[in-house]
């Protein structure tokens, strides 16, 4: 019976697990969101996005997940951050709060961004994306013939 009773609460967590991931999907959504959310079976990772004058900041928490897994794109005002947190080889679980497997996060920016410029450094599982903004439009001189 105790054996049978694990599986039921084990059952359970993972059930929280999915409706958390729901709730937050449909009542917390950023609006920076874009319009793709995580891949089935994956996760989402904690990003701030902060503005500057000159730039977007992204903070995207992803411990455990190393440089190669990560794919990062930008394209018009779009920026995608996707990868894979691979889940440990080793044993079997008493207890499992983290997620792993793949992820993505999409970001529609409201100002047009630099993609040629974006950097991204990853240190201590934070991976820090600066989005320089694109320069507004510029004013073209006429010149005429004669002055």
């Amino acid at each position: 019976m105790a054996g049978s009773q694990r599986g039921y609460v084990e059952e359970l967590g993972r059930l929280r697990d999915q409706l958390h991931a729901v709730l937050d999907t449909a009542l917390l959504r950023s609006p920076f969101a874009g319009g793709a959310g995580a891949p089935a079976g994956g996760w989402a990772p904690a990003v701030d996005v902060v503005e500057t004058d000159a730039a977007y900041v992204l903070s995207v928490e992803l411990p455990g997940v190393a440089r190669e897994d990560v794919e990062l794109s930008a394209d018009g005002n779009l920026l995608e951050v996707s990868g894979t947190r691979p889940h440990p080889a080793a044993g079997s679980f008493a207890l499992m709060e983290r997620c792993y497997g793949p992820f993505r996060r999409s970001f529609e920016l409201p100002s047009p961004i630099d993609s040629d410029a974006v950097s991204a450094d990853l240190v201590a599982g934070v991976l820090t994306v600066t989005v320089p903004k694109r320069a507004a439009g510029r004013t073209v001189p006429i010149e005429t013939e004669g002055d």
